[in-house]
């Protein structure tokens, strides 16, 4: 997250972020906004109705408060925006003297509910945790994001009495925290138990593990019954573990309740923000379509392949394309197609074959190299079919890099695996024996 934040009229909070990454959110500098990215900053506070909070940031371009407080629920809720990591050389007010000095106008106010949004690295945002007093909730979140890999989720930490939640990057999760305030009672208790909370995810975890894993082994043949059946065994002892985990804890007074959600293609959309993210698409893959149009592939160096395409390859090797074509991998570019992607530049090289490749395709020429077809994992295949078959001219099985360049994260799964997925990509007409990448 960025260094400043945004306060919804509905109390919703959301953080700055630059906007050269690949989101392309708002981008503050932390001290000083410059004239461009204060434009960008108020436009997106003007689009989300937000507020932009930054207790320890100053520009004279942008509008930025310390705090904000509105009623939800029947209770005052007060919330303070801080930017706790400045880039090196560039002098702002110290963190902790501005979130005191947030917790004090809150105070002031009559928030009774306190919340601090805090853009910072984890060692940093704990310390002035502790060192802040006068907050029931602080909401961290990471100063910078690059990169495609995903962080673990971060278990909820009490100091002193603020509960500190930071949720996972690229959206994988959502934090829930709950308050119940008893006889006006604002000095909140675990009502979560957040000792075992690191217990539960790491269940959590490996029950998800498991269930991928046995949608693999049940899509075998022959299927691996005596794995199956362990694995089985395994996932009704995680999950009678982890209800055991997951018992109310008992209190007394007004206390607090954390829950952590994976976000998952399965818990549905909202039908405004896809119809946007829609609308955006279509206009990305217009433009790419005519800016793109003659942009062809490089021939081949004489003396090396071109690629064919699945249809060539079908001559001889009918039953393995009669596999690919019931997999996920033969209608890899149809479903971008239909989410208006096929012209997206950071979509379609992982769904076509022989992508930027000489004698392959591009973004706008794929021809007969739709989907992820057999010279995806082989290599281009002209003088393989040219020469009767000869294997001196293809690559016999690919070497897992082939198959990582496309499945990472973020978009699959931190356990996904080349041999879990073999069997869904691979069967008759690849040979009896035929292993994953790298197997022996």
């Amino acid at each position: 997250m960025g260094a400043s934040a945004l306060v919804g009229p509905s109390g919703d909070a959301y953080s700055s972020i630059d906007p050269e990454n690949e989101d392309g959110t708002v981008k503050l500098d932390r001290s000083r906004i410059q004239p461009t990215s204060g434009e960008k900053l108020r436009a997106g506070a003007a689009r989300s109705r937000a507020q932009l909070l930054a207790a320890n940031l100053h520009a004279p371009d942008v509008a930025f408060a310390s705090t904000a407080s509105f009623d939800l629920g029947g209770y005052r809720v007060g919330v303070a925006g801080i930017g706790a990591s400045p880039e090196p050389g560039v002098a702002t007010p110290d963190p902790g003297t501005a979130l005191t000095e947030a917790a004090r106008s809150l105070a002031a106010a009559g928030a009774q509910i306190r919340v601090a949004l805090v853009a910072a690295p984890r060692g940093e945002a704990l310390r002035l945790a502790e060192k802040v007093p006068g907050f029931n909730l602080m909401l961290l979140g990471k100063p910078q994001e690059s990169g495609d890999g995903n962080d673990a989720p971060a278990p909820p930490t009490l100091v002193n009495d603020t509960l500190v939640v930071q949720t996972s990057n690229h959206l994988q999760t959502l934090a829930y925290v709950d308050f119940f305030v008893k006889a006006d009672d604002f000095s909140f208790q675990d009502g979560t138990g957040l000792e075992l909370e690191e217990r539960r995810q790491s269940l959590q975890r490996r029950l998800g593990e498991l269930e991928r894993r046995l949608a693999a082994w049940r899509a075998e043949q022959p299927a691996p019954e005596q794995r199956i059946a362990a694995a089985e065994r395994d996932r009704t002892q995680l999950a009678r573990d982890l209800q055991a985990l997951s018992a109310p804890v008992t209190t007394t007074g007004s206390v607090f309740r954390y829950h952590l959600v994976e976000v998952r293609e399965g818990a549905g959309s909202e039908a405004a923000v896809a119809g946007r993210m829609s609308d955006y698409y279509q206009r990305v893959n217009a433009h790419n379509r005519e800016a793109f149009q003659d942009r062809t592939p490089a021939p081949a160096p004489a003396g090396t392949s071109r690629y064919v395409g699945a249809e060539t390859c079908s001559h001889c090797h009918n039953q393995a394309d009669t596999f690919w074509r019931s997999t996920q991998h033969a209608g890899a570019y149809r479903t971008l197609a239909t989410q208006f992607k096929e012209f997206n530049l950071d979509c379609v090289g992982c769904h076509v074959t022989g992508y930027n490749r000489p004698g392959g395709s591009t973004v706008t020429h794929v021809d007969a190299l739709k989907d992820v077809q057999c010279e995806a994992c082989h290599g281009p295949g002209s003088r393989h079919a040219d020469n009767g078959g000869s294997t001196d001219f293809i690559r016999r099985r690919p070497e897992p890099s082939v198959c990582m360049a496309c499945h990472h994260t973020p978009h699959v799964a931190d356990d996904w695996g080349v041999a879990l997925a073999w069997p869904h990509i691979v069967g008759p007409g690849h040979g009896p024996k035929s292993l994953p990448p790298g197997g022996k």
